[in-house]
């Protein structure tokens, strides 16, 4: 008897085939898509389940990322930027003043060299028109050339 159960079932399997691939044939889906309530049919569709099945990598791999962003609007995006924000997160003003900062004292140094020299020049001209000899010039300001030679101060310059 269980050959025969098989065998029943056998052919019922290939008369439901027949009948579904006539009815498949012959059934125009835009009708039965009327029929249907497609958020009834979606409700009941497990997305996890569908998203599982996808390969992601094998669907980026089909992407041209060249066509997709030639479509893209970049001034309609940059319009939505906060670009003083991204200046600011970036560091660019901190560097700036930095830099300015760096110039500036530059700037002091060499002019403070310039007057050092020029200061020199001074001295050794007023010294020529005082006719004083080497010995007689003045090493520096009086509190300075007494600190530097660990004498008290004196109020005089040394000579």
């Amino acid at each position: 008897m269980t050959d025969g159960r098989q065998n029943s079932k056998r052919l019922l399997g290939r008369v439901a085939g027949a009948v579904t691939e006539r009815v498949v044939d012959t059934v125009d889906p835009d009708i039965v898509l009327e029929h249907v309530d497609l958020n009834a049919l979606l409700s009941r569709v497990d997305l996890d389940a569908v998203l599982a099945r996808v390969d992601i990598d094998a669907l980026l791999a089909r992407v041209d990322l060249n066509t997709l962003l030639a479509d893209v609007d970049l001034d309609a995006l940059l319009r939505n930027v906060d670009l003083e924000a991204l200046v600011r997160r970036s560091g660019i003003p901190d560097i700036v003043a930095e830099s300015t900062y760096s110039m500036a004292g530059s700037a002091l140094d060499v002019a403070r060299r310039q007057l050092v020299g020029l200061d020199v020049v001074v001295d050794r001209i007023v010294d020529r028109l005082m006719r004083r000899s080497e010995d007689e010039r003045l090493e520096g300001p009086p509190n300075l050339v007494a600190a530097r030679r660990g004498a008290p101060d004196q109020g005089t310059a040394a000579r």
